[in-house]
């Protein structure tokens, strides 16, 4: 199975795009809260559904361009993006609606840096990984791949 082959980055950019990362992932959950907001307080206004969706697109943003600069590839770094937005959009909607949670920004957080730390401690298999689900999603795509 082929992977994403990992950019060599070290050092003080390495360990600045891993703190990006992490400040990537508190952004999106309180981006989370404010979409949430705006769906339960602004659900007759046209435009809180867009309002969403730009908030799911910042947060999508800088958690895939933090990833990028970790040393990801750009195609797993978007397929990792969008992977982490839908994860921590369900642990905001799973702490603040199911569970009903006292804070669930908190535990969102907590979800959002886990899942970071997976990423930044385990960059090859993740990268790996990725490439091997770019493959099976777009079969013939011409995507560089080695299992580096």
């Amino acid at each position: 199975m082929p992977g994403f082959e990992l950019l060599t980055a070290s050092g003080f950019p390495r360990s600045a795009a891993g703190a990006a990362a992490l400040a990537a992932a508190a952004l999106l959950v309180l981006l989370q809260e404010l979409g949430h907001r705006l769906r339960r307080e602004e659900h007759r206004a046209w435009w809180a559904s867009n309002g969403r969706d730009v908030t799911n697109a910042a947060g999508f943003a800088a958690i895939a361009l933090s990833l990028r600069l970790y040393g990801f590839p750009g195609p797993a770094a978007l397929l990792a993006g969008g992977i982490f937005t839908m994860l921590v959009y369900g642990s905001y909607v799973l702490a603040a609606d199911v569970a009903r949670a006292r804070h669930p920004k908190a535990l969102a957080v907590a979800a959002g840096w886990a899942l970071v730390a997976l990423l930044l401690l385990f960059p090859r298999p993740v990268a790996f990984f990725l490439g091997g689900l770019a493959s099976a999603l777009f079969p013939g795509a011409g995507a560089h791949v080695s299992a580096g």
